[in-house]
């Protein structure tokens, strides 16, 4: 089959691969996601590094108290754990979403392609 360059065969095999892309990016965005839950970082930021505190985390351990740090560091785990999660659904949402809305696009587009043959070989037979 040789294909037609012209403005209406080159959009649609445009849109379709644009549509495409976006479908690959879904779903590699999903896969990411995944992976991610299936294996968390635990990367520490802040001052409640496990090596070694912070000069500042010193400084209020000394004015509060050890048992005070103890329920920040719990506190900011926590807080640490459930941005984490809202990451991951965001991204899984984000990827869900690629695919949702270019899905149909990638399908229509493509499917009206071999239409477009059949119209203009309608069209010289008839002409």
């Amino acid at each position: 089959m040789k294909v037609k360059w012209d403005l209406e065969h080159v959009y649609f095999y445009l849109v379709s691969f644009v549509a495409l892309i976006l479908i690959i990016v879904g779903a590699v965005t999903i896969t990411q996601t995944a992976i991610a839950f299936f294996t968390p970082v635990h990367d520490y930021y802040g001052p409640f590094k496990p090596e070694r505190p912070s000069a500042e985390l010193s400084m209020w351990e000394e004015n509060f108290g050890s048992d005070f740090i103890e329920q920040e560091r719990i506190r900011y785990e926590e807080i640490n754990r459930q941005n984490y999660n809202r990451q991951l659904s965001r991204d899984l949402i984000r990827g869900l979403a690629f695919i949702i809305v270019a899905m149909p696009v990638y399908l229509y587009h493509w499917r009206k392609i071999p239409q477009l043959e059949i119209a203009e070989q309608k069209n010289d037979s008839d002409g």
